[in-house]
């Protein structure tokens, strides 16, 4: 799969092991759709925050050797996933990649894992006196 756009890392839902990369919507380039890249089932993965472009393919043979050193432990039904030409431009080992584009304006939800509200990152004045952590949980909606 070839996007020829920006796509950034948007979320890492830890406890359902699903990547979310996101292409936003940007009308002075053309783009008027969001596009999102959800994997599912993530076991282990290196990523960018951010992608000019994107190539998303299966790992040859070699690489997905390399991986199994590097990623011990069972795999059962996962596939290797290449970001860009080499593993240097990443990897996510998943059970699914699914993707999709959508028209509909830009919210803090996903169109793809819709049962979520992503985060927002508040960081309230523009100069804290001290260093703070800034922790969102994620919000399950009903």
């Amino acid at each position: 799969m070839n996007f020829a756009r920006p796509v950034g890392l948007v979320t890492y839902i830890i406890g359902h092991s699903q990547l979310l990369l996101r292409g936003h919507q940007d009308d002075e380039q053309g783009l008027s759709t969001t596009l999102e890249i959800l994997f599912k089932n993530v076991s282990a993965l290196s990523v960018r925050a951010h992608y000019p472009s994107l190539t998303i393919r299966h790992a040859s043979g070699e690489e997905e050797t390399e991986l199994r050193e590097a990623v011990p432990g069972p795999w059962y039904d996962a596939q290797a996933f290449v970001l860009g030409e080499r593993l240097l431009g990443g990897f996510v080992v998943a059970g699914a990649v699914y993707w999709g584009e959508s028209s509909a304006q830009e919210t803090y939800s996903s169109f793809l894992v819709p049962e979520y509200e992503l985060p927002r990152l508040d960081l309230g004045p523009s100069h804290p006196s001290e260093r703070q952590t800034i922790h969102t949980p994620y919000r399950q909606r009903r």
